[in-house]
């Protein structure tokens, strides 16, 4: 089964999110991807934070674990985990969704969000949204 990780970063109430931009669609996600062989969730999380956020993250508890129900992605399971912000500067990363020569599409702005705003965005998954936004909304 491929395994995704992705980073919950809060911090003064809001929370870190990445905000697609694509030509069909524009919509939001937590940091993260896919776990490479040989890569423990946290070391995918780390990677993937200083890519996608250009952030250094430690990784704290395990917060979630979603089986995919998309037939399309059905042997995949997503794993979501609590992170603080350790260093660096946000915006400044420099993984492929930022190359031009990738096969990925659109636009990728990591972006603080107010948490009491989430449950109003198209966030994906919705079922974690609805999760994040019960535990963290006030």
């Amino acid at each position: 089964m491929k395994e995704r990780v992705r980073a919950i970063i809060i911090q003064a109430g809001k929370i870190l999110l990445i905000k697609r931009i694509k030509p069909e669609e524009t919509y939001w996600v937590l940091p993260g991807g896919g776990v490479e062989t040989g890569e423990s969730h946290a070391d995918a999380i780390k990677r993937e934070c200083v890519e996608e956020l250009g952030l250094t993250v430690n990784v704290n508890d395990l917060f979630f674990r979603k089986t995919s129900e998309k037939p399309e992605t059905k042997d995949q399971v997503e794993i979501f985990y609590l992170c603080d912000v350790v260093s660096g500067q946000l915006g400044t990363g420099q993984g492929p969704e930022f190359q031009r020569d990738t096969h990925y599409v659109g636009k990728y702005e990591p972006t603080w969000v107010d948490i009491s705003q989430i449950a109003k965005l198209n966030f994906k998954p919705y079922d974690i949204r609805d999760l994040l936004a019960k535990k963290f909304s006030a």
